[in-house]
């Protein structure tokens, strides 16, 4: 086929192309916005095969091939995979951007390819890193059926390596193989192809060099400028854009606190005469639909639990508590500060319950099993080092690490002190086998990989650990409130999603319980828990039930948010999750109490 005809072709394939897959793969597209991509796209195509007229090239050979697939790549991806994730719940979306680089990104690489000595195994290399952004969306797409966005992408940020090898963990290895096997293949091709077969076209003449050096230079300030360059406009350029801005606001968190506990004022009107500790215990994945003292089960999976719930006069569970997300970042960003779905905030200005604690004059010890990220990674960590004490128990590659352990820091807590100890545990974080010891467990065999028993033994380990911990609370340490909740449920017979797919991932457990000093002093905060028992709740109200629980008056503390409040004034119809893109009330599996 004639050079010339053959770039024509290919012209009319990256515009062509191009436009087909803006129409198919985006809504809500207004006359003018389709004219305006129809005219971009032949723009596009035409300062893209340029270069490969100007220097009389065909297009047809392995390397400009290989560098087509991957500009092909670029082209669909993204729109496709947000396409096929959205189609059915967004009515307006508009991913252009991604589609022009794609094209323009064939014109730069043609130019490179033209000008510079990086034919050969160098350009293969190239090739397979400019794939591997696509191939790793493609990958998440396959695993978690949705595409990678702002939740999915601080997900992937905030996860530590012990996490990453159980998520390998919970694949077959034949799967994790074939993965692992075909990103090898994809390398060696794009090394081999293009070390392989030499490039074929004349050498340029002087006036040849300089045109397509305009273009490559036209093209890299085009595609590449850091202000409104074409991929700092793509997809994930704007996910990552956005997480880093995240990351950024939430470094702000540290130096404003100065400023916010100058400006925090406390006041306890009811102070406890001796010595005492209130404990909270953040849990992981735990979801009530699986626990005994919440519902009726075969299994017995909380026992000490439910055993302490009948002490009305001191415990009280909260069948209709609900996580405010689905992940542990976006949900405890909003738990342990003031900023929640409802009064609006930002979690980098909000006063935390450490905050308030130490305002209340309590002596603060922060201790965690999970893995510590940096006080830069995650607001969870932040807050944790704004404690007197923060200290997480030691990670190491691929060694489990039960919960058990964090009750040995308890030995550093002064009784003679006023605490407030805040354990954070693994719960029943997947893989729920590593979750739990051999000792406690009450279902299947050793070796076992039933998701549902080992879910509901991890389940049973957490109800021991509680009970160790309370124990030695009220042994050594006067204890005087325990408050447990998880940040998020689960659901243990199908794969962690990123995404909202339904209130399974919602429905967690909440308990309170309060100390016969406690209630002689403050029996109207039991008093309220106790009424406000069946009324629904959502956790991102922690911190105004913490509030509650240490009996304050704050500017930075509304007490009708609060549970252990007479004012509490949510309805069943007024809280959400997901920052309030979904009712509760929409959960049709639950139990209906009209309060």
């Amino acid at each position: 086929m004639p050079v010339l005809c053959s770039i024509f072709l290919l012209y009319l394939l990256l515009w062509g192309g191009g436009y087909a897959v803006y129409m198919s793969c985006n809504r809500g597209l207004a006359p003018n916005a389709r004219l305006q991509q129809f005219l971009r796209y032949m723009v596009g195509a035409l300062v893209a095969v340029l270069p490969l007229a100007v220097m009389w090239c065909s297009p047809w050979q392995p390397a400009l091939l290989l560098s087509l697939g991957v500009s092909a790549s670029w082209m669909v991806s993204y729109p496709l995979l947000y396409h096929l994730t959205n189609r059915k719940v967004s009515p307006d979306y508009d991913n252009q951007i991604d589609i022009s680089f794609g094209i323009y990104l064939f014109g730069w690489l043609s130019s490179l390819f033209l000008l510079l000595p990086v034919a050969g195994y160098g350009w293969g290399v190239l090739l397979f890193l400019l794939f591997m952004p696509m191939v790793v969306l493609w990958v998440y797409y396959i695993t978690c059926h949705v595409v990678l966005d702002e939740s999915g992408m601080k997900m992937l940020q905030e996860t530590d390596y012990n996490e990453v090898i159980e998520f390998l963990h919970s694949y077959s290895a034949w799967r994790i193989l074939t993965t692992a096997l075909a990103v090898l293949l994809l390398a060696a091709g794009c090394i081999y192809t293009a070390g392989s077969f030499r490039p074929m076209f004349a050498e340029p003449a002087w006036w040849q060099q300089v045109i397509v050096g305009g273009l490559l230079v036209f093209s890299t300030i085009y595609m590449w400028k850091p202000s409104h360059g074409l991929f700092v406009r793509c997809g994930l350029s704007r996910l990552y854009q956005v997480v880093k801005e995240y990351v950024e606001n939430n470094s702000h968190y540290i130096s404003n606190r100065e400023q916010r506990m100058t400006h925090l004022d406390v006041e306890t009107s009811r102070p406890l005469n001796t010595p005492h500790t209130i404990i909270m215990v953040i849990g992981e994945s735990a979801s009530r639909d699986y626990m005994s003292a919440f519902v009726t089960l075969n299994e017995d999976t909380t026992p000490w639990m439910r055993c302490l719930s009948e002490d009305k006069a001191h415990c009280v569970l909260f069948p209709h508590a609900y996580s405010c997300d689905i992940q542990t970042v976006p949900t405890l960003e909003k738990v342990l500060t003031e900023y929640n779905q409802y009064d609006g905030g930002q979690f980098y200005t909000s006063c935390s319950v450490v905050d308030i604690a130490e305002k209340a004059g309590y002596h603060i010890h922060w201790y965690s099993n999970q893995g510590h990220l940096g006080a830069a990674d995650t607001p969870i960590t932040l807050v944790a080092n704004s404690a007197h004490v923060a200290k997480w128990t030691e990670q190491v590659l691929n060694k489990t690490q039960y919960d058990e352990s964090l009750i040995d820091f308890l030995s550093e807590v002064d009784p003679k002190e006023k605490n407030f100890v805040v354990l954070h545990l693994m719960g029943s974080h997947f893989n729920y086998e590593n979750r739990f010891t051999e000792e406690t467990r009450q279902w299947g065999e050793p070796g076992n990989h039933d998701r549902i028993l080992n879910y509901k033994n991890s389940l049973y380990y957490t109800d021991t650990v509680l009970r160790h911990v309370f124990e030695y609370g009220r042994e050594h340490l006067n204890l005087q409130g325990m408050v447990y909740f998880s940040d998020h449920g689960d659901i243990p017979d199908r794969h962690r999603m990123p995404n909202f797919s339904g209130f399974l991932d919602t429905r967690i457990p909440l308990m309170v319980w309060l100390g016969k000093e406690y209630v002689a002093l403050r029996p109207d905060r039991l008093a309220a828990l106790q009424n406000n028992s069946l009324r629904y709740w959502t956790n991102d109200l922690l911190y105004e039930l913490m509030c509650g629980i240490f009996d304050i008056k704050s500017n930075h503390y509304r007490e009708d948010n609060s549970l252990a409040s007479d004012q509490y004034r949510f309805s069943l119809e007024q809280l959400t999750a997901m920052n309030g893109r979904f009712n509760i009330s929409i959960d049709a599996n639950d139990t209906r109490i009209n309060t």
